[in-house]
């Protein structure tokens, strides 16, 4: 069951990887846009985004069992930290599938008064802000955990801050189009990358001995 979770997790970020590019990705490069790629809204058609937004919701969900996987991963280590873990990692795809599915207000912009597309943005900001104590809090947690001994000691530094960053790094430069389809899906690329080397890690250690309650 362990390992049955992280490959639904994987499926669930590849999917919400592809769901970015239904909904964001346009023929520009890397650094044409934000990070949010709000900009890209305004080009997507309303079929396209009701697409990508409702699909991309869903694929929140199954990424939530890649969490579950660390959750056991780690609940020999300590199981009030992996816990915690795991409650923090899920509160990012909680706010992250809201602000996926929010992305759908933005279509189609020549229907939309500026105003209420000004409003939008504002929302989603708002909402992405909601998913980032809960992402520094996981790396932080998944960091402390992978400390113990059992772990190679290069699995800590495979955090998803760590992993998010270099994709950043790579996909920003690409020249167009490949650029505008890579760069909005670097957050849930990271999250397959990261869940891969975690299933990959766990089957390589034996069982950890008596959790510890701290």
């Amino acid at each position: 069951m362990k390992n049955t979770a992280i490959f639904i997790g994987i499926a669930g970020a590849l999917g919400m990887a592809i769901c970015d590019m239904i909904l964001l990705a346009q023929p520009v490069s890397g650094s044409y846009y934000d990070l949010s790629s709000f900009g890209a809204m305004e080009h997507i058609s309303s079929s396209r985004a009701v697409l990508g937004s409702t699909l991309g919701l869903v694929c929140a969900f199954f990424i939530c069992f890649g969490f579950w996987y660390l959750l056991q991963l780690f609940n020999r280590v300590s199981e009030s930290v992996a816990i915690l873990l795991f409650i923090s990692l899920c509160s990012v795809e909680f706010f992250g599938g809201a602000f996926h599915a929010g992305y759908y207000f933005l279509s189609d912009q020549r229907l939309i008064p500026n105003t209420l597309t000004a409003d939008f943005t504002q929302h989603l900001e708002w909402l992405s802000y909601l998913g980032v104590p809960g992402y520094i809090a996981g790396t932080i947690l998944f960091f402390r955990l992978a400390l113990d001994s059992r772990f190679p000691k290069w699995f800590r530094f495979a955090n998803p801050l760590i992993i998010h960053g270099i994709l950043l790094l790579a996909f920003t430069p690409l020249p167009a189009p490949i650029g505008g389809y890579m760069k909005p899906t670097f957050i849930n690329i990271g999250f397959a990358i990261w869940f891969g080397i975690s299933v990959w890690v766990g089957q390589l250690q034996p069982p950890l001995q008596t959790p510890k309650k701290y």
